[in-house]
């Protein structure tokens, strides 16, 4: 949940039963005072939608209810609105600037910052002062991003903000061209590759692997990474945005991507040959198969690699040096559903330094 924004008692003892769990009581009385004009309730009514933290969403509702919440001046909900529109049109844009200069909030200004980052050399000194606005609203993922920046010498200052074309950010999938199996650089930026790493770095855990026979995820030799699933509600408009355009890479709508999951490979590690595909007993299970079979896969190198690491299919004979900012989209299966053999990859073992990669499954 984003900040509260309300001194209203009602509202906050609201807040205080979505905060412990108490989702059902909390919806309820966010929906009572929504009803009764109040904008910040009205607002986390429609993230409580919106995120699907709800047995039956009301998407429709919420997004009139979001914008009611804009209307009434919540710099908190303008950025929601710009967090679920981000990529559809430009007034996500707009939105998001608004949220940074008339409510300083945090996340609006780091997401300014990752975005103008990626814009070219006239936008570094509008990046610079996006992040010091986000680390001075208490956002300390841009202090690490404004300490790198200082660290890599890169100086000035400009609170003006350049010229952005807010479409550029999240092309469809015929702006890549032949989609399916290919690679493509540059597709995030330095800083959002950092980003990414810095909101796992904390949650890292040892990686498991499904077991095709119970489909369960346990810990298995094969695969001897850390990792740590990104949880959507952790997510600013910058990655909404750079995980539409991994989708669009593969050709597959971003609504059917799972969560970005971050993996960090240390020397000696790896993940030996397998595929993405899910095993059937898992797909039969009521609750982990309701999303479907994996029908493609984007890897996204986040860092470079001193030595090793390379991603390799050895029946299309193809292998893939690590290259940060770089993404890689194949396809686990035809589209009759049949899976496609060629998918049968391996991550190498890292020789020296470190392998850094978020995985989109779709």
């Amino acid at each position: 949940m984003t900040r509260s924004g309300s001194n209203d008692p009602a509202f906050h003892e609201a807040f205080r039963a979505v905060v412990d769990g108490r989702i059902a009581d909390g919806e309820r009385a966010l929906d009572a005072l929504a009803d009764a004009g109040h904008a910040e309730a009205a607002h986390q009514w429609a993230r409580l939608q919106l995120y699907d933290m709800v047995p039956t969403p009301d998407v429709a509702r919420a997004r009139l209810r979001l914008d009611d919440a804009v209307a009434a001046g919540s710099a908190d909900a303008r950025y929601t609105r710009a967090l679920v529109d981000a990529g559809d049109g430009t007034r996500w844009f707009d939105d998001l600037l608004a949220a940074a200069r008339d409510g300083e909030v945090a996340l609006a200004w780091r997401s300014l910052g990752l975005l103008a980052g990626k814009s070219g050399a006239e936008a570094q000194g509008f990046a610079r002062h996006a992040f010091r606005r986000a680390a001075a609203a208490g956002d300390r993922l841009a202090a690490a991003l404004l300490r790198q920046r200082l660290a890599g010498g890169k100086s000035g200052e400009d609170a003006v903000v350049p010229t952005i074309d807010p479409t550029s950010f999240a092309p469809n999938a015929q702006a890549y061209g032949e989609t399916g199996w290919q690679v493509r650089d540059g597709l995030l930026g330095d800083e959002e590759c950092a980003a990414m790493k810095l909101l796992a770095g904390a949650q890292l855990r040892p990686s498991s692997a499904i077991d095709p026979e119970s489909g369960a995820g346990q810990r298995m030799r094969i695969r001897t990474s850390d990792d740590a699933v990104i949880d959507p509600l952790l997510e600013d408009v910058a990655l909404v945005l750079a995980r539409r355009r991994l989708c669009a890479l593969a050709d597959v709508p971003a609504t059917h991507a799972e969560p970005f999951v971050v993996l960090r490979y240390r020397p000696g590690q790896e993940y030996r040959l397998h595929r993405d595909t899910l095993p059937p007993s898992l797909l039969a299970h009521p609750v982990q198969g309701r999303g479907g079979q994996r029908v493609a896969t984007v890897i996204t190198y986040l860092a470079n690699v001193e030595a090793g690491g390379e991603t390799v299919f050895p029946r299309r004979g193809v292998s893939i040096v690590p290259k940060r900012g770089a993404a890689l989209a194949f396809r686990n299966v035809h589209a009759d559903g049949r899976v496609d053999g060629d998918s049968l990859h391996a991550g190498q073992p890292v020789a020296r330094g470190e392998k850094w990669i978020a995985t989109l499954w779709l």
